[in-house]
């Protein structure tokens, strides 16, 4: 029997509500609300000020690799598309990708690029993105070695960081050696299922999207150097936001180290795991695992994953305003009823 989206999208949500809600039942909301109450107006200012300039410089990335190909969009409208793409990622079981071909859409009918030229933009700039973050937990990770992290955690940054760079340099080494390993995955599923016409398409659509790609690897090198000196600011900002919340709440110091540690581990969590739309109970309950590792107790853990996630859904009913405004909420929901 085939499970439609809608009915996996419901479990997903049942499903992230019963985590939180037994987490909240265990914790006692009333503990999470004077956790968050602590951070104050100046707290939560900075919080939003560091999501914002991450947003900042993700567009401000992704602009210059535009400019590279030839794609020609104005900030603001990147922006506002990029605000969408967050939206519909967040709410979305789709391990923070399912929104990418969405700010394709935006930038597709306001501008005379084609959708598949402005989606190898995205995903180059992901892979500076990913790149950027992943130097800066080899950078904790080498700290590490000489510094007072404990063993057993050190293994877990150890891993994250082989993970991670695995990850990267697969995908760097594919598009810059032009190995097209999408592309020859799908004709070996063509020549293994029955589905041929279908996967011819998936082939032939994997091809001309690895060669746009690989251009940022190749011609467009500056462009994409330029970019990743841009995401790795932007990942700074995301670096710092635990550092912000228990300043304000507790007044505590976290070593770069740890900081390295609590970044590489809500990384992985936001990475792998966001299998329920804005990742209810899912978050949380990962947060109360990483941030224990610290002597944090649940109640502050659970109580960060709120006060970001506030910050958030601002956004999100923003960059859905905005899909509205673009015509992009109308197809999302042609489609669907389509499928």
């Amino acid at each position: 029997m085939q499970v439609g989206r809608k009915t996996t999208t419901f479990l997903s949500v049942v499903l992230g509500l019963g985590v939180l809600a037994a987490i909240l039942g265990f914790i006692g909301p009333a503990k999470v609300a004077r956790q968050i109450s602590a951070l104050g107006w100046d707290g939560f200012s900075l919080m939003i000020a560091a999501i914002v300039l991450t947003f900042f410089f993700w567009t401000l990335a992704w602009v210059i690799v535009m400019k590279g190909y030839g794609v020609v969009a104005p900030f603001s409208l990147s922006f506002w598309a990029r605000i969408g793409s967050f939206a519909v990622s967040f709410l979305t079981p789709s391990l923070h990708f399912g929104g990418e071909p969405v700010r394709a859409l935006v930038i597709e009918r306001e501008s005379d690029s084609s959708y598949s030229r402005v989606f190898a933009t995205i995903v180059a700039e992901r892979i500076t993105m990913m790149t950027a973050l992943v130097a800066v937990i080899l950078l904790g990770a080498m700290l590490g070695v000489y510094g007072t992290l404990p063993s057993d955690t050190m293994v877990y940054l150890i891993l994250i960081s082989l993970l991670f760079v695995s990850l990267v340099s697969i995908l760097i080494y594919n598009f810059y050696g032009k190995l097209f390993l999408f592309t020859r995955f799908a004709a070996f599923l063509k020549r293994k299922l029955p589905w041929t016409e279908l996967l011819k398409k998936v082939e032939d659509t994997a091809r001309h999207l690895e060669k746009e790609i690989s251009m940022a690897f190749g011609q467009h090198i500056k462009h994409t150097l330029g970019a990743f000196a841009l995401d790795l600011v932007a990942t700074v900002f995301m670096f710092i936001r635990p550092q912000i919340y228990f300043y304000y709440t507790q007044g505590r110091v976290f070593s770069i180290i740890e900081l390295t540690m609590l970044f590489a581990m809500i990384s992985v969590l936001s990475s792998f795991f966001w299998i329920t739309p804005g990742g209810i109970g899912v978050s949380e309950g990962g947060f109360i695992g990483i941030f224990a590792l610290f002597g944090i107790s649940g109640s502050e853990a659970v109580a960060y994953s709120f006060s970001v996630k506030v910050i958030q859904l601002f956004f999100v009913g923003l960059g859905l305003a905005l899909l509205a405004h673009y015509g992009i909420m109308n197809l999302l929901f042609e489609s669907r009823k389509e499928s």
